[in-house]
């Protein structure tokens, strides 16, 4: 099968940070398809790869998927268009590129492709509210996962957040969160200066980890945090599969985990925090349900993406 895919990505095989559309390709590849993968910088040649490589499937990811979307509406593109609808564009680009333009972009998208998939509960549920054809595909994690060891981290409680550290992640919440308690807050990603300058003396700032190395600082942690309003964020996914506490902000990850059962979901997460660290019961009891939880390598992912791909092309191409 022929698979073009055009999304932000700007390689196909990075070192340091590896994410849905770079582990999904190479595993398509893997299982005797052909890709071609359209990078942002290559953008301006897209409609010209795409009537030379005559895909039997096209998938976009990103804001970037409004141009597929208006060339299929305008006729110009036959092969099925599937969007995969992962990130939140008007909160992530809306400040910088105006909040009614990325709306226009994302709504346009979802509206005009002819299929959606997702690693979105809250996402899946919009699209079935709209009668959208979509499919639930979840994120995943590194094959190798769960056989790297916990690393050294120090500390007697030791609370850890990875992913970019923004007001718009809430990450200042977390650090303000941990100042009047006794534990060691690392937080793995790109440091926000900002931040830091007002960070007590028990916040780590670790920098960028590879990607294969994360699974033994997140292992090594007694508290895993999600801050962001989302339930298909990456770490959350990783979290799961550490088997760690996570403790998490009332929102959309109440999609996924379930206060006091698989996680300890909250709205003031320094009430949350004091409340595991003196409930050793309650750690344990999350951690063994946490565990019980279902989260798949992206090998097994990519199967899934493809037993969706192959129905619909299998109803579509001729």
């Amino acid at each position: 099968m022929r698979i073009q895919i055009i999304s932000h990505n700007r390689e196909k095989n990075p070192d340091t940070i590896k994410m849905r559309w770079h582990w999904l390709p190479l595993y398509f590849e893997e299982f005797g398809h052909e890709v071609d993968h359209v990078f942002k910088q290559d953008w301006k040649y897209f409609y010209l790869r795409y009537l030379k490589f005559k895909p039997d499937v096209l998938i976009s990811v990103g804001p970037i998927a409004f141009m597929p979307s208006l060339m299929k509406k305008m006729r110009l593109i036959r092969a099925p268009h599937v969007h995969d609808w992962t990130d939140d564009n008007v909160d992530i680009n809306g400040k910088e590129h105006g909040i009614t333009k990325m709306a226009l972009y994302e709504y346009f998208t979802v509206e005009n492709a002819d299929y959606i998939t997702t690693p979105s509960v809250f996402k899946k549920e919009r699209c079935e509210l709209w009668d959208k054809p979509v499919f639930y595909v979840p994120h995943g994690v590194n094959p190798d996962f769960d056989e790297v060891e916990p690393a050294e981290l120090e500390g007697n409680v030791k609370i850890l957040y990875s992913g970019e550290q923004s007001r718009r992640k809430r990450v200042d919440r977390l650090i303000d969160a941990v100042k009047d308690i006794d534990c060691d807050l690392y937080l793995f990603g790109r440091t926000n200066e900002e931040l830091r300058k007002t960070a007590p003396d028990n916040v780590h700032f670790m920098g960028m980890v590879k990607y294969t190395e994360l699974p033994c600082y997140l292992k090594a942690a007694d508290i895993l945090v999600l801050t962001a309003d989302d339930d298909c964020t990456l770490k959350m996914f990783e979290y799961i599969r550490a088997g760690n506490v996570i403790l998490g902000l009332r929102g959309r990850v109440n999609y996924v985990l379930t206060h006091r059962e698989t996680a300890y979901i909250t709205g003031d997460l320094a009430e949350g925090l004091r409340e595991l660290i003196e409930d050793k019961v309650l750690r344990a009891q999350l951690v063994t349900n946490v565990k019980k939880m279902k989260i798949y390598t992206w090998g097994e992912v990519a199967e899934k993406y493809m037993e969706f791909i192959e129905e619909i092309v299998g109803g579509d191409h001729d």
